[in-house]
Parts: C-alpha cells; sequence; structure tokens
C-alpha cells in the first residue's frame, strides 16, 4: 500500500481530538461505573445462607464466577520487580501508551513535519488528562475508587508522554527543511516559546524519576510545580491551537487549588517522637471553629510553613473519626518529614486539606484481614478499631509487621477495642512468611467472603497481593485492597 500523501496525514489530525477524547472519556467511564457497582452492589449482602454443617466451604465458583475470579487474579497478580506493578496496571498504563503511539505514528511519517506536527498535537491533548491525574480534589477522587498510589501512577505515565512527544516536537521540526536557528530568527515567539517550553519539560521529566525523587523530594516539588506553570504560560503563546488545551490545563488546575483553599484548616499540633525515627503529629481538630470528619483509610496534604513552605505532603489518618485528635503517622526520610523529626519545638502550627480518597466498605464481608507493615499501620489500626465497634459480626485479622518491639507504643492496643492485635518482630522471630499467612487465615473463614487490606512497604503489599491472586484461581471469593504513598 502507497504511503498517505502529505495533506491526508495532516488531515487525520484532525479527526484525532475528538476520536482520542471520546476513548480516555470511555475508559474513565467504565472505571466510574465499575466503582459504583462495586461499592453499591456486590459489596452488599445478598442474603446468602451460612454453610450447614460449621467449617464447610461454600462449593467452589464454576462457570461465568470462576472464569471471572480467574481473570481478576491475572489482573491482581503482581511480578518479582522493583519497579513493576500489578498486571492490571501495567495493562492498564501499556493501553495508554499504546494507544499514544498509533495516534503520534498512524499516517504521519511521510515527513519530518508532519510527525513533528502530530507529537505537538499529542503533546497538548494529554496536558489536560496529565492535570486531571494530578489533582487531588477533582471528582474522580471520589468517582472512580483509586488510592493516591494509583493515581500517581497514571499522572507519571500522562506527564512523560507529555515531556516525551514535546521533546520529539522540537526534534522533528530541528530536522526538516529549515534549521532550529532560522526558525528561531524567523519567528522569535514561536521559536523562542517553544524552544524554552520544551527545556521546561526536560527538567520536570529528569527530575520525576524515583531515584531523583527519593534523593532529592524538595528540588523535585519545587521543579515540578513552577516550572510546569511556566511550561503553559510559554505553551500558549507558542502556538495559537495549543490555547485550548492550556486554558483546559489551567482550570483544571486553578480549580484545584481553588478547593484546597477552601478545604483547608489551620490548627495546632503537638509532635511526639517515637522510636524508629518516627513522630506522631497529632492535630488539635478542636482548635478550629470549623467541625473536620474523616472515614479511616482517607488521608490529607499537611503543611508547616516553619519547616517547609508551600510544601504539602500526604498522610493516612492513623486516628479512628471518633477521636479527638487527628493523628498521623511519619516516618523521618529526608526534607520535610526529617525536619519535623528533629525540630526542637514540640507544638507547631499545621495548615492541612482534605481528608480526600474514597475507602473501601467492608459491609458485606464475613472476615477482613488487615496487614500493616511499620507506619503502614496509620491506616490499619484505626480500620480495625471502627470495624470492631461498628460491625461486631465482622472477624478481625490484625496483623502489624514490626522490627523492633518498642514500635507498639506507636498506637493503642488495649483490649477495651475487641481486636485481637497481632504483632510480628522482625528483630526476634525473622521474616514472616506473609503469602502462607493470608491463605491460612482466609481458609479459616471457611468459605465466606473475605477482603483482604494492605497498607506498607512493596514486599508486603505485593506478597499478600499475589496470595490474594493464587486463591482467586482457584475460585476462592476474596478482595484485596492495598494503599500507600510512592514518592
Amino acid at each position: 500500500m502507497a504511503a498517505a500523501p502529505p495533506l491526508e496525514g495532516r488531515a487525520f489530525s484532525r479527526v484525532f481530538v475528538p476520536t482520542y477524547n471520546a476513548i480516555i472519556g470511555f475508559f474513565f467511564l467504565v472505571a466510574t461505573a465499575s466503582y459504583f457497582y462495586k461499592l453499591h452492589y456486590m459489596s452488599k449482602r445478598k442474603g446468602e445462607k451460612a454453610p450447614l454443617l460449621g467449617g464447610q466451604a461454600i462449593r467452589p465458583a464454576t462457570g461465568f464466577t470462576k472464569m471471572y475470579r480467574m481473570t481478576r487474579s491475572v489482573l491482581l497478580y503482581q511480578p518479582a520487580g522493583r519497579y513493576l506493578e500489578s498486571n492490571g496496571t501495567m495493562f492498564v498504563v501499556a493501553a495508554y501508551l499504546g494507544l499514544n503511539a498509533f495516534y503520534s505514528f498512524y499516517r504521519a511519517t511521510d515527513t519530518a513535519r508532519i510527525l513533528g506536527n502530530r507529537f505537538g498535537l499529542v503533546s497538548v491533548v494529554n496536558l489536560p488528562i496529565m492535570f486531571l491525574l494530578g489533582s487531588k480534589t477533582g471528582l474522580l477522587v471520589q468517582w472512580t475508587g483509586w488510592s493516591h498510589e494509583g493515581y500517581n501512577i497514571l499522572h507519571r505515565h500522562a506527564g512523560r508522554v507529555v515531556c516525551l512527544t514535546a521533546i520529539g516536537h522540537v526534534i522533528c521540526f530541528s530536522l526538516g527543511k529549515r534549521t532550529l536557528a532560522e526558525q528561531v530568527m524567523r519567528s522569535s515567539r514561536i521559536g523562542v516559546g517553544g524552544g524554552l517550553t520544551t527545556l521546561a519539560f526536560i527538567i520536570i521529566f529528569v527530575t520525576s524519576f524515583a531515584p531523583a525523587r527519593n534523593k532529592a523530594y524538595e528540588v523535585f516539588l519545587y521543579a515540578h510545580v513552577w516550572f510546569l506553570v511556566a511550561a503553559i504560560v510559554l505553551l500558549f503563546f507558542h502556538y495559537a491551537r495549543c490555547r485550548p488545551y492550556c486554558a483546559a490545563a489551567s482550570v483544571i488546575w486553578l480549580w484545584d487549588r481553588f478547593n484546597r483553599l477552601k478545604n483547608a484548616h489551620h490548627v495546632t499540633a503537638v509532635a511526639t517522637v517515637l522510636s524508629g525515627n518516627t513522630v506522631k503529629l497529632s492535630l488539635n481538630v478542636k482548635s478550629t471553629a470549623r467541625e473536620i470528619h474523616w472515614q479511616t483509610g482517607q488521608y490529607v496534604y499537611i503543611t508547616i510553613s516553619k519547616l517547609a513552605s508551600f510544601q504539602a505532603h500526604p498522610f493516612t489518618i492513623a486516628s479512628p473519626p471518633s477521636a479527638d485528635t487527628l493523628d498521623l503517622v511519619i516516618r523521618a526520610r529526608q526534607g520535610f518529614s526529617k525536619s519535623l523529626f528533629l525540630a526542637e519545638e514540640q507544638e507547631h502550627r499545621v495548615t492541612f486539606h482534605g481528608p480526600y480518597g474514597s475507602p473501601p466498605q467492608f459491609d458485606g464481608f464475613s472476615k477482613v484481614i488487615l496487614l500493616a507493615g511499620g507506619a503502614g499501620v496509620a491506616y490499619s489500626y484505626p480500620e480495625a478499631v471502627e470495624l470492631a465497634k461498628n460491625h461486631p459480626e465482622i472477624d478481625i485479622d490484625f496483623f502489624w509487621v514490626i522490627p523492633q518491639r518498642d514500635f507498639v507504643s506507636w498506637v493503642d492496643m488495649d483490649p477495651k477495642y475487641n481486636v485481637d492485635f497481632k504483632v510480628w518482630v522482625t528483630a526476634e522471630q525473622g521474616r514472616p512468611n506473609i503469602d502462607q499467612y493470608v491463605k491460612d487465615s482466609i481458609a479459616a473463614a471457611n468459605g465466606q467472603k473475605t477482603a483482604v487490606a494492605v497498607c506498607g512497604p512493596a514486599p508486603l503489599v505485593r506478597s499478600s497481593r499475589n496470595a490474594c491472586a493464587t486463591l482467586l484461581w482457584k475460585g476462592v471469593d476474596v478482595e484485596f485492597y492495598s494503599e500507600n504513598f510512592g514518592w
């Protein structure tokens, strides 16, 4: 088949935007519908009868149900590897990247100029999507039920598409009939603006990788925000066709910032140094006139201007909704968390906004297994206390892995909460076999519907996730939920 003429390549770009946005919109619609179905239908009790004989497991799933659980098993499984996510997450990412590769190259390889135009279009069309996924207060946070880390993963890949296609746009135009220097001389507004925008994207792209974020998070944060703002402004004046997308991205960003200000609370907080280079920050929710309500599993963004101005860091709420203080368990790493740990003052003036997140609902489950590793107890502990208080019919299996015995002082494990708090100390007992523990605990449920919720280091999450994936493959009815905050 002969190559498409240049005009046809440009003509295809005119249908790019509606079809691409329709595909992305359909994906979010399916994600939202799936979440609401799970929330309002699957999690509700359907009047199943318990087994007639005690300890007898429910008959294994067959037919469509078995195929459905096997599919979930494949999507849930997470291969070994530092940067590998679950198969389902990687499938979504691969589909998104493949879609953008198709729209970048389809009938656009005749000349460098057409390919450069297509790269530029792909970059700006993904700008609003990148900002939407980066928004912490938008409707998608409540509608899709995705975790904070799930949003971050998609946001990072959308950002990489924006940056890489912008770089490709400049390279292709530099290989065209005119040199890049000639283009700059011909039109300083287009050439200089495009060059500076690409430079901003390169800085954002380089500082966004995990090694750079982990070693210099504050540098990444400032570069991420301010260079992105500069890039949007420069791109707006770079080319007229960019302006609708820049405007849409700006509206999303401003709306997110407006909601953060609207939801902001200014409270006093007391920092208590705990073992393991950890701080418990107790926010006095009574020190503000506005009422503050939260659910277990939600998170807030906090700012302490004396320690790190213009920085908002996310932390899971570590106290039950009925508590007088909103507690955060913060491990000292670099930058802000280390400054908080080393601060001489115990009392701080804290600004926080939130709470955010759509934590899982366990109304329809007979057993809930809560796994925590280290500071992951910030999610598991209040969840256990609230479930024991509001759902005494649910069997709660609480298991906390800590390196040292004195970590137990982080939370109150009083028997009055009616929770059997199990603690595993690796310094005394070695590393636990999480895979076997999850399987044994689910087997003890005698076939009743079980949920596994985990918060902690990546190895703990992966082991518990894969144990659930194995059981799903065998037809066992189990739901899995994980919560963690990646840098």
